[in-house]
């Protein structure tokens, strides 16, 4: 009796003050980019700490190599775009999405000068960061939007942006999927907008905090906290535009000039609630099988846990 009564007293203590229960998390990030603010200023601020966690946050070059961690126990959470979950749910992985990161589609699609139309695009070489990622996906989802069969063009798998855009700038790919503020600087440079992504897709799950089914069951105070941290830091963010600017200067190491108009244009993407813009999913589904690349279909309910926005997205 005495060790039940010590065990509720730990377990309600645990509760009420994170702070007495350290535990650590590693989040793998698929790429260094805006999209993830809110993340570096909730480290940044120290709002992980605050919640008795310690929060290692490790970047990759593409979400396929963060879901191959996640798989294999070196990441616990990964922030990632919502498609790369789509392609391991649909082999049998039990990862799902748990909240809701940044809702924007902020991919533009530039080429080399003499490049003018989509419809010159036959033969052409697009870079990708690498095959079943997110810039894999756009990059064929705009060619069939054109008509155009994937098996028409070249595509290589070349890294992250800033590798993509050396390769347009040395000759080396006609084509390359590209977000801010590389964007800009294409633009500046005399380099081609061949289309921009959100004509197809208007709203668009971007980033989002995925993680095994079996360790979200089994850590679910973890989360709670991880995801209360996580709030404060979207709110700080929302709130305090020189802290997120200077997050951003800091982590994406992006030209100093370009970080106010980077906060500017991504600040209303972030949702507090962790909501995640669902309504393209069902498409990005049925173009993955009918393309061959997913075996299954599989529902939006397969994809999503809505537990923890249920408990936390109203505060």
């Amino acid at each position: 009796m005495r060790y039940f009564k010590l065990s509720l007293f730990f377990f309600f203590w645990v509760l009420l003050y994170p702070a007495a229960a350290q535990a650590k998390i590693i989040v793998g990030l698929s790429s260094v980019n805006i999209a993830f603010l809110p993340v570096y200023v909730t480290q940044e601020k120290g709002f992980f700490k605050d919640e008795g966690l310690e929060v290692l946050l490790v970047m990759f070059n593409a979400g396929a190599t963060n879901l191959q961690a996640l798989i294999g126990g070196d990441v616990q959470i990964m922030g990632s775009a919502f498609v790369e979950t789509i392609g391991g749910r649909a082999a049998g992985m039990d990862v799902r999405n748990f909240w809701g990161i940044c809702n924007l589609m902020p991919f533009q699609l530039y080429s080399q000068a003499g490049f003018k139309s989509m419809k010159e695009a036959k033969g052409k070489r697009f870079a990708i960061s690498r095959f079943g990622s997110l810039t894999d996906y756009l990059t064929r989802a705009t060619l069939h939007h054109f008509g155009i069969n994937p098996k028409e063009v070249t595509i290589l798998q070349i890294g992250s942006t800033p590798a993509r855009f050396a390769a347009l700038s040395a000759g080396g790919v006609d084509a390359a999927v590209v977000w801010f503020p590389v964007t800009e600087i294409a633009k500046a440079q005399g380099y081609n907008q061949l289309f921009d992504l959100k004509e197809i897709f208007p709203e668009w799950p971007y980033e989002t905090f995925a993680a095994r089914e079996s360790w979200l069951a089994r850590e679910k105070v973890q989360v709670t906290r991880f995801l209360r941290a996580y709030q404060r830091g979207v709110r700080h963010t929302l709130e305090n535009r020189d802290d997120a600017v200077r997050a951003i200067r800091k982590y994406v190491k992006m030209d100093p000039a370009y970080a106010p108009l980077g906060y500017d244009q991504y600040r209303n993407s972030f949702p507090m609630d962790g909501r995640i813009a669902e309504k393209a999913v069902p498409v990005v589904v049925e173009q993955e099988y009918d393309s061959g690349r997913i075996k299954r279909k599989i529902s939006v309910d397969e994809l999503i846990d809505r537990s923890f926005m249920s408990l936390l997205g109203g505060k």
